[in-house]
């Protein structure tokens, strides 16, 4: 194990209590409002969705303090941080964070909306002050366990981490203490769980029931440590260390306090644009602007072969979670020239046509794009048809930190994914309110039903 200045859990607690939205810099704030927004129209869209409308029936809603976005009624901050973070996973159109390999928005925003509207009129300062503080605990835990190591022993890096970034962003709404945080982030630790099992499950429940459980754990373990329950002083260097189980053999707790403080996470995840997992997006986008530029219809289309990198081969390689199946997303996009929620639909995956299409799909991995991994989720696309090949390198995808996506293009996703949920009123004034949701003085009924 690498060295680490002693008990970073402490000066991380510290870190997280003592963030100031209104000292970092307004790269970090336009980021934070970006990114609460963006999830706040996936809720609205996973909504109507069969895991969030079961997880429902499961657990009815009532007269709680908090909100199940898109549903009328009550829910506690622990029931309404997990379905929240089941329907913020499960379409598959929350954001990414590229380099530690983790999906913090869903997880931490439903944690924090949670804990804001459990705490009262909470300003919409410091609802973004604790994304942005779980965010930095999150993604620095991925970096710290190692990425690879993590996938290679079993473990989905967004339920294991995600619990313990929920709990500081959680904690740090709430107003926790220094030792107070201490002992949250101790008992989010102590939650962390996640399996790679979702992959075996095409219906994608199970990957987001680990969103969901990471969302709630992060709540559980805020309400706790505000009323004294206590936690291992160090859980992040101690002696028995959160790291260790997950990256054994060799962590590096280093990297927990790199750049912490001017370094902020937030600013370097991605929005997405197609409703599938993120190592495919590069090669969608070089699929489609390889199109659009030589005038490829699907059916024209004889073959299509991808290199990605060879970390990334193994999760999308005909997996039969269709939006992690490679084959199957490029055959939908060169057809639809988008891949949308509802793609994944049982007439869309026993389509003929589609099917035909994914079976000449042929992936394989690179040793060029390896060496940029997990950093860089870059693809070499080549199509080929009756009257050539034509081969396009993406290195990276629509909405990642060095492409984001345009205002505009936020807008629209925003209105397509809340379109379906909210009239058209309703939905524009949801709009401006996110949009200056630094200067609410209250996030009391921002979303409510209408």
């Amino acid at each position: 194990m690498t060295e680490v200045a002693a008990d970073a859990t402490g000066v991380i607690a510290e870190h997280a209590v003592k963030l100031d939205l209104a000292a970092v810099p307004a790269e970090v704030v336009r980021m934070a409002r970006s990114v609460c927004t963006d999830t706040i129209g996936v809720l609205y869209s996973a909504s109507r969705e069969a895991a969030v409308q079961t997880a429902l029936r499961a657990f009815p809603l009532g007269d709680g303090p908090c909100t199940v976005v898109g549903h009328s009624g009550g829910a506690s901050p622990t029931r309404a941080a997990f379905v929240n973070g089941v329907g913020g996973h499960d379409i598959e159109l929350d954001d990414v964070h590229t380099s530690s390999r983790t999906h913090p928005a869903c997880v931490i925003v439903p944690a924090a909306l949670a804990a804001a509207e459990a705490a009262g009129d909470t300003p919409g300062a410091e609802l973004l002050a604790g994304i942005v503080a779980g965010y930095d605990v999150e993604v620095r835990l991925s970096k710290a366990m190692g990425v690879q190591q993590q996938f290679d022993r079993g473990f989905h890096p967004s339920g294991v981490c995600g619990s313990i970034g929920a709990a500081a962003a959680a904690g740090r709404i709430l107003s926790l203490s220094v030792d107070q945080m201490r002992a949250c982030i101790a008992l989010g630790a102590a939650q962390s769980s996640g399996l790679l099992t979702f992959e075996e499950d095409p219906s994608h429940m199970l990957k987001s029931f680990n969103t969901g459980v990471a969302a709630r754990n992060g709540v559980y373990a805020a309400l706790l440590a505000q009323r004294g329950f206590r936690g291992a002083p160090d859980v992040l260097t101690g002696r028995h260390s959160v790291l260790t189980p997950y990256s054994r053999p060799d962590p590096e707790p280093a990297k927990l306090l790199e750049g912490l403080g001017e370094h902020y996470e937030i600013c370097f995840t991605s929005i997405k644009r197609h409703a599938c997992c993120s190592q495919t997006h590069s090669a969608i986008d070089a699929l489609l602007i390889l199109q659009e530029q030589h005038g490829i219809a699907a059916p024209d289309i004889s073959g299509i072969d991808v290199r990605l990198a060879h970390g990334a081969v193994a999760m999308i390689d005909g997996n039969p979670l269709w939006t992690h199946n490679i084959q199957y997303v490029l055959a939908v996009a060169a057809r639809e020239g988008r891949i949308g929620r509802e793609h994944f639909g049982a007439g869309w995956t026993g389509n003929p046509e589609i099917l035909g299409l994914a079976a000449r799909v042929r992936l394989s991995g690179s040793d060029e794009l390896q060496t940029r991994f997990p950093g860089s989720q870059g693809a070499i696309v080549t199509i080929t048809t009756g009257s050539g090949t034509h081969t396009l390198q993406r290195d990276i995808p629509a909405g990642s930190p060095d492409q984001p996506l345009s205002d505009a293009e936020l807008r629209t996703k925003f209105d397509g994914l809340v379109g379906p949920v909210l009239a058209a009123q309703a939905r524009a004034d949801l709009w401006k309110a996110l949009s200056s949701l630094e200067r609410q003085q209250s996030i009391r009924g921002l979303l409510a039903p209408s």
